[in-house]
């Protein structure tokens, strides 16, 4: 499972105790679900039925509305629950950090007084359980978060010359070592052997985190490009361990990962299965890449391609403007 998948999970989790919580009862688990799904896919995924509303929290609402109307399309003699869910699924906007709120009190006292009008029930123990669920989710999700934090690692992000819409993720170390290693040792240490394939599963770890809190905060336009080890190519099972960390969507979106041409020609099949499977290349460009016009046309399929501006074939490919998607590096 996916850093952002576990993430994910919390939130439905949240959301079907909280209608079941007001509900009760007449809490139905398929009207539930469908309204979830939905929420899910415009809040974290960026799945938007018409993508021509301003804000989140408004292309959420819209969504929810369409949704409620399909709902009773196929569910007519459930008319009253499907709309009486919607309206309380409206507060899992605040539940949830789209939209804000003054305190977790004001928020459940607001949440009693429609159950009150909506479904003519009050009592106390319901605002405790409803606070206390509040609370706990909260809790779930800042402690999820908290586990990609490291004393010993962190993320650099770094804006490419060319553009501050894509960053450049390298992972750091904090620890200290003897005198008797020069840094360039350490470094070479750091970034070669099984090391360069370790460290990447801590940063796709922390990156995936990263992402997470960017799209809390309604951020979808964040890309990052990763570093990436060739040799992992050899070590199928590994590779396959790696990418399960960012094995979902919303992650796949925002992350492409860095691989050389050469590699990819050495690694064609390999490097085609992983586009297939949704992940995102950016392509170092270096020797080995045919300036040809046909053969500029194949390498479209990459996110970006990332060119060092005193390369000799650098002016020949940008001269052309095949490609729109050139990263000078």
């Amino acid at each position: 499972m996916s850093v952002m998948d576990e993430y994910i999970k919390i939130v439905q989790d949240a959301i079907t105790k909280y209608l079941k919580l007001v509900f009760e009862r007449k809490f139905n688990k398929q009207i539930c679900d469908s309204y979830i799904k939905t929420y899910i896919d415009v809040r974290y995924y960026n799945v938007n039925e018409r993508g021509n509303h301003r804000t989140l929290r408004k292309e959420i609402l819209e969504s929810l509305k369409e949704k409620k109307k399909r709902l009773i399309v196929d569910n007519k003699s459930k008319q009253l629950l499907i709309e009486n869910m919607e309206m309380f699924f409206i507060y899992v906007l605040y539940i949830d950090k789209v939209t804000p709120y003054k305190t977790i009190d004001y928020l459940v006292k607001n949440i009693c007084r429609l159950r009150v009008k909506i479904l003519k029930k009050e009592d106390e123990k319901f605002r405790k359980l409803l606070k206390d669920l509040i609370e706990d989710d909260i809790k779930k999700k800042e402690e999820y978060l908290k586990k990609f934090d490291s004393k010993v690692f962190s993320l650099k992000l770094t804006d490419y010359n060319s553009t501050n819409e894509v960053q450049r993720v390298s992972l750091k170390y904090h620890m200290k070592f003897s005198t008797i290693f020069s840094a360039t040792a350490i470094e070479r240490a750091f970034n070669t052997g099984t090391t360069s394939e370790d460290k990447l599963f801590v940063e796709y770890n922390m990156i995936s985190a990263q992402i997470i809190k960017d799209i809390i905060k309604g951020n979808f336009k964040k890309q990052y490009i990763v570093e990436f080890a060739d040799s992992l190519f050899e070590k199928k099972q590994k590779i396959t361990r790696l990418l399960n960390i960012i094995d979902n969507s919303a992650l796949q979106d925002k992350l492409s990962i860095k691989i050389r041409h050469e590699t990819f020609l050495k690694y064609r099949d390999d490097a085609y299965e992983m586009l297939r499977s949704g992940y995102k290349i950016a392509l170092i460009a270096d020797e080995t890449i045919d300036t040809d016009r046909a053969e500029l046309e194949k390498l479209k399929m990459f996110k970006y391609i990332l060119i060092n501006k005193d390369a000799p074939y650098y002016e020949e490919i940008t001269r052309k403007k095949r490609l729109q998607n050139i990263i000078e590096i």
